[in-house]
Order: structure tokens, then C-alpha cells, then sequence
């Protein structure tokens, strides 16, 4: 696929850069502009299967990307940013991904208003960005457990130093109102009471976090909805329940990191727990290492995902009306839908930092998936896969 401007910059992008032009002369010291960009090539091994997108063919419009930023300082203590980013894959909506007010009235503490990253992750503030990190995509069995990475709300980050430790304490509140893809549809999703917490320690060459997160989501899913109603009403509560996308989810979160100039060790554990029958449970982890030796980096990456469903008993007896055996039959083929997935995911890359803000990579990640594939995240099953493939990427990243 050849890749155009038309792909990557969506329209407001071009109009925030002509008022930025107007404004230049009288606020050249404080407006800032600065961007990243990615061009990643793919190809998957197997015809009978997806990964992240890529299928048994090059493709260039999976991961590339190009973001534009604009931050606008009012005073030392106040100011305002704006991104945009425009996605070559039609999976990802093009266009604001923050736009916040920051309030800073000390070096220790800063406060956030308005759209921004939410913070499950090491790099949810880079996931788009990467120049940041080493792999071309990052350990999808971990980075894919999240259904939504932007919120509408309130931040406040507290930094401070004791002795030979660097602490950081955030927490931030809002809310999640918007579409996300799952199995390839588009869901209206919404996510209130959002909260969350997470606590940063670094000492020396060391780095450690726990997070904590939970919302109230409400999934519009209107065929199991009204399944769900028409099981109530004829007594099968328990089945109805698990029909029930929504209710309570909680994310935890935890990692551990050690980085010289020579050498780095990543790694990430998570959890993710749901009331709704319909919201898998996910155990996910992954560990990378690596060699550094300037311009090159070499790594190597094991990352795995266990997802699984609450399936609760078919309480919907067979052999004493049509129509039950009708809905005992519907429901057996809905929880078939909802497989338990598991998957590893092996990397093994190189990155050449050629220039100071462009970097060259390449990537292959091994991928196995155990049993049936739920269709619903990285690993997508098209028919006789036989759960091996092999990604291969190589990428130009590029900050500016």
C-alpha cells in the first residue's frame, strides 16, 4: 500500500497548524510543536491467521502513523497541549488523542484537566510513540489486554526524592465514553467512576510501579441483551447473568526494571477481573532483555496471556418443548463464542539509532497460540490455523 499525507494527517490537524502560523509571531517563545512518526512493514507467515493485523501478505498500513503535538505555555505554572495522530489502519480512529490543561504550581506537583492517556501501563504515554522503546510493537499477549487507552478527566502526579530514591505518586478520575473494536466490530462502550492510582519508585539503576484501576463499563450489545431478558423472564437467571457484559472491572498492574548503559531488563505482570460474564478474566506478564551497544540495541522478549470466561452451566433443559431446546441450543453456541485464549509471544530485534531522532528496527516475533483463539485481540483465527506463526517487521521511527 502506498502511503499519502491523506492517510496520515486528518484535517483539524492542518487547521490547528494554520492558527499555529498565524500565532507564530507573537507567541514564538511560547508555543512548541513537536511530532513523531512511524513507517512499520509487516508480514506474517501463515494464510490462516492475523496478528495484529498483519496477514500472509506486506502490508504498511497496520502500525504506521504520523502525530502532531502542540503545547502552549500561558505562564511558568499553566498550559495547554494538543495531539493528533492519523492511523494507516482503519481500526484506529484518526484524530485528537489529548487535549488537557496542566497545572504546575511546584516542581513536586502537576495536574491534569481534559483528555489524556490513561495510565494502566509503563508506556501508555508512548504507545504510539515508537522512538520510546525498543520492540516495533510492543508485547502484544500484555499491551493488548486494554480495551480503551484515552479518558476525559482529572490527573495529579506528586514527585519527590528521599535520599537515594525518586517517588511518584498519581492518581486521576473520569470517565470512558466512545467506540472500541472488538472482533473486528465496533461497540459503543462507556466507562464511569473511572479511577485509578499507581505508585513509581526508582533507586539508582532500579525502577518499580503498582497501579490500580476500576470503572462501571456499560457495553451496548443488544443481541445479547435481549437473550439475556428473554432467559430472565422464563426463570434461567444464572445464564442470564452471564450474558451481562456490564458491571465492574478492575485492572492491576505491577513491573519492575533495571537499565544501564549496557544492558536493560523490562518486565510487567497484570490482571484484569470483571463481574460481566461476557468480560474475559486476563493473567498477562512479560520480561525483556537487552544489549545496548551505541547506535545498536539487540533484544530478546517472552511475553504470555491467559484469558479466560466465568462459563456458567447451561441451566436450560433439552427434550421438553422445541422451543426450549431452541435457547438451550443458542446458548450453548454463545459460550462456545467466548473461548479461552492463551498465547506466548517470543521477540527477537535489533534497533539502529542512526541519527539522534531516527531509529531503523527489525523484528521477529514468534507466536504460538494454545487451544481455541477467542478472535477478539492480537491472534486472530481464519480458518485451520494451526497456532504457530512467525511475525516479521522492520520499521523507521521518528521523533521531530
Amino acid at each position: 500500500m502506498k502511503l499519502t499525507l491523506s492517510h496520515l494527517i486528518p484535517a483539524y490537524s492542518l487547521l490547528l497548524l494554520c492558527w499555529a502560523s498565524t500565532l507564530h509571531a507573537e507567541t514564538e517563545d511560547k508555543l512548541q510543536f513537536s511530532g513523531f512518526a512511524r513507517v512499520i512493514m509487516g508480514y506474517l507467515d501463515d494464510k490462516n491467521a492475523e496478528y495484529v493485523g498483519y496477514e500472509n501478505s506486506i502490508s504498511l498500513n497496520k502500525q504506521s502513523l504520523l502525530g502532531l503535538q502542540a503545547d502552549y505555555l500561558f505562564n511558568d505554572a499553566l498550559s495547554v497541549t494538543g495531539q493528533v495522530v492519523g492511523f494507516t489502519d482503519d481500526q484506529r480512529h484518526s484524530g485528537l488523542e489529548w487535549l488537557y490543561l496542566s497545572y504546575a504550581p511546584n516542581n513536586a506537583l502537576q495536574i491534569k484537566l481534559g483528555r489524556q492517556r490513561i495510565p494502566f501501563f509503563n508506556y501508555s504515554d508512548s504507545l504510539d510513540v515508537g522512538f520510546a522503546y525498543p520492540w516495533i510493537t510492543l508485547p502484544q499477549q500484555f499491551y493488548d489486554t486494554a480495551f480503551f487507552t484515552t479518558f476525559d478527566g482529572v490527573l495529579a502526579n506528586y514527585q519527590f526524592a528521599v535520599s537515594d530514591w525518586l517517588i511518584n505518586y498519581e492518581g486521576y478520575w473520569g470517565r470512558f465514553d466512545d467506540k472500541i473494536y472488538l472482533a473486528n466490530d465496533e461497540i459503543n462502550t462507556q466507562v464511569i467512576g473511572l479511577f485509578g492510582m499507581n505508585a513509581n519508585f526508582g533507586y539508582k539503576n532500579f525502577t518499580f510501579r503498582a497501579s490500580y484501576n476500576q470503572g462501571d463499563v456499560s457495553i451496548e450489545q443488544e443481541e445479547a441483551q435481549h437473550f439475556s431478558q428473554q432467559l430472565r423472564q422464563l426463570g434461567f437467571s444464572d445464564n442470564a447473568d452471564w450474558l451481562d457484559a456490564n458491571g465492574l472491572i478492575q485492572f492491576y498492574q505491577l513491573s519492575a526494571n533495571y537499565e544501564n548503559l549496557d544492558y536493560f531488563v523490562r518486565s510487567e505482570i497484570a490482571k484484569l477481573a470483571s463481574e460481566g460474564g461476557l468480560v474475559a478474566e486476563i493473567d498477562s506478564f512479560y520480561i525483556s532483555a537487552g544489549y545496548n551497544f551505541y547506535p545498536y540495541t539487540v533484544y530478546i522478549s517472552y511475553s504470555k496471556k491467559d484469558l479466560h470466561f466465568d462459563h456458567r452451566r447451561n441451566e436450560i433443559p433439552f427434550g421438553i418443548s422445541p422451543e426450549l431446546d431452541f435457547l438451550a441450543s443458542t446458548y450453548a453456541s454463545v459460550l462456545a463464542d467466548f473461548a479461552d485464549d492463551k498465547s506466548t509471544g517470543i521477540k527477537i530485534g535489533t534497533r539502529w539509532d542512526w541519527r539522534p531522532h531516527l531509529a531503523f528496527k527489525a523484528e521477529m516475533t514468534f507466536l504460538e497460540a494454545k487451544d481455541a483463539i477467542s478472535n477478539d485481540y492480537a491472534v486472530k483465527d481464519l480458518g485451520n490455523f494451526d497456532g504457530r506463526a512467525i511475525l516479521y517487521q522492520l520499521g523507521i521511527e521518528w521523533v521531530f
